[in-house]
């Protein structure tokens, strides 16, 4: 009598999802035994990546336990342990990734992951599901913290950390997020290479003029520089052009808490970040500017400021010949004296109100204001826009050089954008500047137009 068959209740899908798991672990193991090389770095030589698909696709297509319609899927997956982005690889390689700068993503009722991506200034939904549940993104996020050495655990709900190729991600999960797993991965500028100034100017960022005066006389004529603004309002960006025309001789020193500012145009540049494993900061922004200034540069960039770091920020500042240039989060003038004084409290240090602006007058030459714009939209998303460029005078209070027309930009619905020449640099300031090896022009030396068109 033939045996009885057992039928045995299984999740199907689920199945063929671990058998996948299983080959793509097989085949993986297989390459970089065979191509250790596909698996150091990969993030960083973005030149021989069509090369190095080709090579996985010929792998995978030797394995006959895999239906027609998985092949591309492994392909992917295996590219993506290799690189570190796994299923979020296509935001980070290729050609449409080098506009896209964040990847959010958020939790949700329904239980499904939802994917963002920051792209020319405002957020996109991503239109396709990249992760099944939360327990996959939990997954994902703490193999990153992981590798960081900054495990992403219950009793440390709220992480920093760094995938290889240096992109930032902040996760906060567990009891901190009731929802699930909320992640941003902010791009590393090794992936992003700096935006020109000429792009900004034709995006309307601010006017050729204006360019033409902060690269002459600013940053030629190496002024100590503060570049300002709310979240998301291009300081960064703003900082990494200018930066593209700092002499190449120069010796660069770059301090942040992580990094963001990349220069390949400078090849005596020297990158420093804070170094924290797990809970413990072992070498914090204060080392780190303390660091710059025994190492003699000629010039020192501090990436934001942000807390007590202002202190030894704030000696770097007033000691270094060649220009000290920082970003941070302020608005306006009344805004920056707020922060700082925040700051300063921080470090231990009660400032005396009445000594802010002195104190705003040894670090800074010259201050500039940015914001994001939320009147238009185009194909180019929101615009972020230069506010002001406000010289700094030692006694003498701060005197507004350039300055958006908000005004007509407000009246005009968008349509009108233009900047008003307020005042000319002071003579003293432009002496010092051209002294400096500052470029002088005519028009820097007086008003000749009252209003410049972008």
């Amino acid at each position: 009598m033939p045996e009885k068959l057992e039928f045995i209740e299984e999740d199907w899908l689920s199945h063929i999802e671990r058998e996948r798991e299983r080959i793509i672990d097989e085949i993986a193991l297989d390459l970089a035994t065979r191509h250790p090389e596909i698996f150091e770095n990969l993030s960083l030589k973005e030149s021989n990546y069509d090369e190095v698909r080709e090579i996985v696709r010929s792998a995978v297509l030797t394995r006959k336990d895999l239906a027609p319609d998985e092949i591309d899927i492994v392909v992917e997956a295996i590219l993506g342990q290799s690189t570190g982005y796994g299923v979020l690889q296509e935001f980070f390689v290729g050609e449409e990734a080098k506009e896209i700068t964040e990847v959010f993503i958020n939790p949700s009722a329904d239980g499904i992951p939802k994917v963002f991506y920051g792209r020319r200034g405002r957020t996109w939904p991503a239109g396709k599901q990249y992760f099944k549940s939360n327990e996959e993104v939990l997954r994902y996020c703490q193999k990153i913290c992981e590798d960081a050495g900054r495990p992403f655990t219950e009793d440390s709900p709220i992480v920093d950390a760094w995938l290889k190729d240096g992109s930032r991600l902040a996760v906060i999960g567990f009891k901190a997020s009731p929802l699930g797993i909320a992640a941003t991965i902010r791009k590393s500028p090794v992936t992003r290479p700096p935006m020109p100034l000429e792009r900004l100017v034709e995006n309307k960022m601010l006017p050729q003029f204006v360019a033409d005066m902060i690269v002459d006389l600013l940053v030629k004529g190496h002024a100590n520089l503060g570049i300002f603004g709310r979240t998301d309002s291009g300081k960064t960006t703003f900082m990494r052009a200018l930066a593209l025309h700092i002499d190449p001789i120069d010796r660069v020193f770059i301090a942040e808490t992580s990094f963001e500012i990349y220069m390949p145009n400078l090849p005596n540049c020297v990158n420093l970040v804070e170094v924290v494993y797990g809970d413990k900061t072992i070498v914090d922004m204060t080392q780190l500017c303390k660091t710059m200034n025994r190492n003699n540069p000629d010039r020192a960039i501090v990436g934001e400021l942000r807390s007590k770091e202002i202190i030894a920020a704030s000696q770097m500042a007033s000691s270094t010949s060649g220009g000290f240039w920082t970003t941070g989060h302020a608005g306006s003038i009344n805004d920056l004296r707020t922060r700082l004084f925040g700051m300063f409290l921080d470090g231990g240090v009660q400032l005396p109100r009445n000594f802010l602006d002195e104190q705003i007058a040894s670090m800074f030459d010259f201050v500039i204001f940015l914001d994001k714009e939320k009147i238009t939209e185009d194909e180019k998303g929101r615009r972020r826009l230069l506010m002001s460029v406000v010289e700094v005078i030692p006694g003498k209070g701060y005197r507004t050089i350039i300055e958006f027309d908000t005004q007509a930009f407000a009246e005009s619905g968008g349509k009108v954008m233009r900047w008003k020449y307020v005042n000319p640099i002071s003579e003293e300031k432009l002496a010092k500047l051209v002294f400096a090896g500052g470029k002088m022009r005519d028009e820097y030396a007086k008003v000749m137009e009252p209003y410049i068109e972008a």
